[in-house]
């Protein structure tokens, strides 16, 4: 019986404990042996990785497990691994938030990298096309084409035209069924104005804009808010409890001081009757003396 090994104690669902331990298993190779409960409480960024975090966010334990966790009895030591994993993180204060602000962190410069990057190639896109007297000048050729074919309509004589409405050059046929107004542009630029062929050389900066979806962009940036947000609530609850801990520690040390204080008082009392009893006992034994002689 010495020899036949103690059987662990199980609390948590089979499943549950199934998943906890693959995840316990995972996390002993990444950390090195560093239990993740220090890694955590010390922020060990070389250790935890944004892999990590996710790991250690699925190990967060839920309420009704930190209550069985908490109220067993027995020497830890004989939990099964998944239960002392659990066991160990019940007591990190807003452990769920913690792990979630340290993932954004982690992740933080290269979706900024990413972000800035897109934006970057958006405002250069701009820039270049509010910059370009070639394209200002196509647009003119393409207004006057449009003016002269709708003339004697109520489309004639417009000032201007939506950017969709290029999107039509191509659609709009002559009689041969072949050439569309987008061929008969491009010949009256190459005859009238060849200056104007340099308009292509925004197509790489305009190439390179067009890839950025300005759907996602939105996506990341409300991302990077709600994460900004995430942070900010984990430090002020972390300053909240600074203070507390703070607050608790003076009132701990004005406790002891009135304590201190309270004693040192007892004691100069004390001292004081001892210092009068001995003066009334040397007065009794001095007067006892003096009126045996006179006798």
């Amino acid at each position: 019986d010495g020899g036949t090994p103690r059987a662990r104690v199980s609390l948590l669902e089979p499943k549950r404990s199934t998943s906890v331990g693959i995840v316990e298993n995972k996390l002993r190779g990444a950390l090195g042996g560093k239990p993740l409960r220090d890694a955590i409480l010390e922020v060990d960024e070389a250790l935890l990785t944004q892999d990590t975090l996710k790991m250690a966010l699925s190990a967060v334990p839920t309420t009704a497990e930190q209550a069985q966790l908490l109220a067993f009895q027995g020497e830890p030591a004989t939990l099964d691994r998944p239960e002392q994993l659990l066991r160990s993180l019940c007591g990190i204060p807003r452990l769920e938030g913690r792990i979630l602000a340290m993932m954004f962190k982690a992740q933080l410069e290269p979706d900024m990298d990413e972000l800035l990057q897109q934006v970057d190639s958006l405002k250069a896109a701009c820039e270049a096309v509010q910059g370009s007297a070639e394209l200002q000048a196509l647009m003119q050729i393409v207004l006057h084409i449009g003016n002269a074919l709708n003339a004697g309509t109520t489309r004639g004589n417009a000032a201007g035209f939506r950017p969709s409405a290029l999107l039509k050059l191509a659609e709009h046929k002559a009689a041969d069924k072949k050439t569309t107004l987008l061929h008969y542009t491009v010949e009256v630029v190459q005859t009238n104005a060849p200056k104007v062929r340099r308009v292509t050389a925004l197509l790489p900066t305009l190439a390179q804009a067009s890839r950025v979806s300005l759907e996602e962009l939105r996506a990341k940036s409300a991302d990077l808010a709600r994460g900004m947000d995430q942070v900010e609530r984990e430090l002020t609850a972390l300053e909240e409890a600074a203070e507390k801990e703070e607050e608790r520690r003076e009132a701990l040390h004005r406790e002891a001081m009135e304590a201190w204080s309270a004693a040192k008082e007892q004691r100069d009392e004390a001292r004081r009757r001892h210092r009068e009893g001995r003066a009334a006992a040397r007065a009794s034994e001095g007067g006892g003396g003096g009126g045996g002689g006179g006798g």
